[in-house]
């Protein structure tokens, strides 16, 4: 084998594990709550290093805290963002609210944490409803069964959150009974 053959192997082994361990890019909307921020960064320090068998990628962004808020697994990647707004779904009244569409989950074992059910084309977003700062993890999915198996993440998540994030006041908004 030639240098530039031996050379070329070795690139596209390193560009290969730079696609799916390089640092992920995630935008945040912007805050200033002491609040908000600590608890995203406990949340944020407590989570594993592998979810799913997927090892954690680094984040980048425009928000200076990224790194405290966000954070990513895999590639496909499963990505968590901390601190992001009410789901326009959830707000009773708001233009978006669709009590019958809503889908939420409890999931974990002694770590209940409530999520609203957002599926998109590829991927399925899951946003907690009943936490004092909002928690987003998107989990992608190529198949029915990845789909099926995509809120696997939260069962290992959900402890991890009721530790770092406190519960929100007031009763937690379900759909009314069909």
């Amino acid at each position: 084998m030639t240098t530039a053959a031996v050379l070329a192997c070795v690139g596209a082994v390193w560009g290969n594990h730079v696609a799916h361990t390089g640092a992920v890019g995630l935008e945040l909307p912007r805050t200033s709550d002491p609040a908000v921020r600590a608890a995203c960064a406990n949340l944020i320090a407590a989570l594993p290093p592998e979810l799913e068998g997927d090892h954690r990628r680094g984040v980048v962004g425009t928000d200076r805290g990224v790194k405290q808020r966000a954070a990513a697994w895999g590639s496909p990647t499963t990505t968590l963002r901390c601190g992001v707004a009410e789901p326009p779904a959830i707000v009773v009244g708001g233009r978006d609210y669709t009590p019958v569409s809503n889908r939420y989950a409890n999931m974990g074992d002694a770590s209940f944490v409530n999520w609203l059910i957002q599926e998109n084309a590829h991927s399925v977003t899951f946003t907690t409803t009943d936490r004092a700062v909002y928690v987003e993890v998107t989990v992608p999915f190529d198949d029915t069964a990845q789909k099926q198996a995509a809120s696997n993440a939260l069962v290992d998540l959900a402890p991890m959150i009721v530790k770092a994030i406190p519960n929100k006041d007031g009763a937690f908004v379900d759909d009314p009974a069909e």
